[in-house]
């Protein structure tokens, strides 16, 4: 247990380290996106082919609306890149409604007036060289907006994973527990012990007397007085209790059962305690099976 305790406090450590900043972030990749797909959107216009692109650039425009995307690219201080981001979907939002209901050939006359070519081969420039991790030294806001927005993800990121890992220690805590728990509960169930109790065994039609001479709350070693032909299940009268059982061996002097119903503790010191085993008495080492 402890060990285990000790491998998990490690991996918490591993995991809770805070990952390097990256060159890249979320806002570039958004941006080279948008380039992607509106240089194949252009290509299609002029070809006819991987019409795939279409979608893809209708699907991007609805997924980054301009007010919030002109935030984020503020942020992380890549606001030079923001006119020409914005005229880019601009253009490319009307060429879009354009084609659906005018067709490809009047589309692509559209944006070779529009001056879309030139307007992607600046601004796909433009994107592929930001460097997406600079910070801000002036303009919108302060330095301190894409500072805390890094430390913000950070802290977020930190936080999930040490939930994760007090939710996991707790679990595993819990299951250990209960296994333990059950491993001591089936121990005490099946302990013996020792004792000398009158009883009647009914089996088969047969009714014998017999001493319980290891008694259980599962089950008992009995002794009958007289030869005792018992299999399956039997009837057992003692104490006060008649009991249904089922044999689970048998030698020339002795049968092991197993009850249907286990005894309680109170049960089981009360029959102890009203019949003890006799002073030398030897207990038979011979298992019952559980």
């Amino acid at each position: 247990m402890r060990k285990w305790l000790a491998t998990a406090v490690v991996l918490l450590t591993l995991t809770l380290q805070p990952d390097r900043a990256q060159a890249s972030c979320p806002v570039h990749e958004d941006l080279s996106d948008l380039n992607r797909a509106s240089a194949g959107f252009l290509a299609y216009l002029e070809t006819g082919k991987s019409p795939f692109y279409v979608p893809q650039l209708n699907s991007w425009i609805r997924m980054n609306p301009p007010a919030p995307l002109k935030q984020r690219m503020r942020a992380v201080g890549i606001q030079q890149v923001e006119a020409d981001t914005l005229k880019l979907m601009k253009q490319s939002t009307v060429l879009l409604q354009m084609l659906s209901r005018q067709g490809r050939l009047a589309t692509q006359e559209s944006a070779r007036h529009m001056g879309l070519r030139d307007l992607l081969f600046r601004y796909g420039r433009m994107v592929e060289a930001l460097p997406c991790d600079q910070i801000k030294e002036d303009g919108f806001g302060s330095k301190l907006v894409a500072i805390n927005a890094n430390d913000a993800r950070q802290r977020q990121q930190i936080i999930n994973a040490a939930v994760a890992w007090v939710s996991f220690l707790v679990l595993g805590g819990s299951i250990l527990y209960f296994l333990d728990r059950i491993g001591i509960r089936k121990i005490r169930r099946t302990k013996r012990y020792p004792c000398a109790v009158p009883c009647v065994v009914t089996a088969d039609g047969q009714t014998v007397r017999a001493h319980l001479v290891d008694l259980s709350r599962a089950g008992a070693k009995v002794r009958p007085n007289t030869q005792c032909e018992a299999s399956g299940r039997v009837r057992l009268q003692f104490g006060g209790y008649t009991i249904d059982a089922q044999v689970r061996w048998k030698t020339q002097d002795y049968i092991g059962v197993k009850f249907v119903n286990d005894f309680n503790f109170m049960q089981l010191h009360r029959l102890l305690e009203e019949f003890p085993m006799e002073e030398g008495g030897i207990r038979e080492e011979v298992r019952y099976g559980m």
